[in-house]
């Protein structure tokens, strides 16, 4: 706790009026020194905050303290003005300028155990002011490091998520297939895989995880690796069989290694499989909005399905849909960021403006970039991202 201390200090100036003053503080039990000019008061006053400085108004007019000079000598030091005869009615101009207190120029009119009790309660403010300062200061550089850390960590995580992303684009004879995002944070909480396995098998995911940033982030990084080893699994040990009948199965083992995590965090999901030689696309969706657009002869339709998000329920099972695909044909998988940027209140007038915009128009990643406007748009308010699969073009 802070607690006013002397001696009282009176910057030069010997009138008598001081004097009387000084001589009414020493009777009651404080000691006063005199500082010669501004340089000797800092030297002599050892506590700023609990020591009184006094000035007369006749010292400040007489040394042309400027205002702002006056005003920033309140801010650190217990300034208290003693007015002259001629300064009577400037009591609120130096309380503007930030005093502590104001001695009337009469010495018999001083109260000094009551100005000393109004100084104290003041000094005691000011110290609290400053201990608080002090700890908001120091919570701030903390925040600041743990900040830094986080970037330098972000910048880790974007990093394995750009190498982690496929190639883009690939090809296999006259299927190709292709990527774009861009998220609403730092790290994406999208994810995109694909792969042509053994020369014949399309396989790819497309993923959208729970919340934003980095715990997003993260949980796709897993599934990259989870995918990733199933994928491999199969090429090397050229599993056709299992090839032919995917994604059956890998939802499920999405959904249980994700329980087993225990991150909170689900998933809705589209993986699918094309089989390049006989154009039979296999597929599974996991509560993932909007649904799977695929595009024949300019007229853009949404693929059936439907099934749970991964992530929640134990013992859930997603259903493998299969049809076969013309020689020309497009597939288009938006993450439900995109409802964002579409005008329109309700979710079925922004589906039908979608296969709207996606009906007789040239299909490419650059296209549809540039016509869902989240090509280069800052400040997005969710992750926007899009698989394009075409096959004939």
């Amino acid at each position: 706790m802070s607690e006013l201390k002397g001696p009282v200090i009176v910057v030069n100036d010997n009138t008598q009026a001081v004097q009387s003053l000084l001589a009414s503080f020493q009777s009651v039990g404080w000691d006063c020194l005199s500082a010669e000019n501004l340089d000797d008061l800092q030297k002599i006053c050892t506590d700023p905050l609990n020591q009184p400085v006094i000035f007369t108004s006749q010292y400040l007019q007489k040394n042309s303290i400027d205002n702002q000079s006056m005003a920033n000598f309140c801010d650190h030091y217990l300034v208290v003005v003693a007015l002259d005869d001629h300064s009577v009615n400037d009591e609120a101009y130096y309380f503007r300028l930030g005093v502590s207190d104001i001695l009337e120029s009469d010495p018999a009119q001083q109260n000094i155990p009551e100005v000393l009790k109004r100084l104290s309660k003041l000094a005691l403010t000011r110290s609290r002011q400053q201990d608080y300062g002090e700890r908001l200061q120091k919570i701030n550089s903390k925040l600041q490091q743990s900040l830094a850390l986080l970037e330098h960590d972000q910048k880790a995580g974007l990093e394995i998520q750009k190498n982690l992303m496929p190639e883009g684009p690939l090809c296999c004879g006259d299927i190709e297939i292709t990527y774009s995002m861009a998220p609403s944070l730092y790290l994406s909480g999208d994810c995109v895989g694909y792969q042509f396995v053994l020369g014949r098998y399309l396989l790819f995911y497309f993923v959208d995880v729970s919340g934003h940033g980095t715990s997003s982030a993260f949980v796709t990084v897993l599934l990259h690796f989870m995918a990733g080893r199933i994928i491999r699994r199969h090429a090397r040990e050229k599993e056709y069989d299992a090839l032919a009948l995917a994604p059956e199965g890998l939802v499920e083992s999405i959904n249980q290694q994700l329980l087993n995590t225990d991150l909170d965090k689900h998933l809705t999901i589209v993986a699918g499989s094309l089989d390049t030689e006989t154009r039979k696309l296999r597929y599974v969706v996991g509560a993932h909005q909007p649904s799977p657009v695929l595009i024949i002869d300019g007229d853009a339709q949404y693929l059936s399905g439907k099934g749970k998000p991964a992530g929640i329920f134990k013992d859930a099972k997603w259903a493998v849909e299969e049809i076969q695909l013309p020689e020309k044909f497009a597939l288009v998988i938006l993450s439900d960021g995109v409802f964002e940027l579409l005008p329109g209140k309700e979710i079925a007038d922004k589906e039908a403006r979608l296969l709207r915009y996606l009906s007789n128009r040239s299909v490419s990643a650059k296209s549809l970039k540039k016509g869902l406007l989240f090509e280069g748009i800052k400040d997005l308010q969710d992750d926007v991202s899009a698989l394009l699969l075409t096959g004939g073009s």
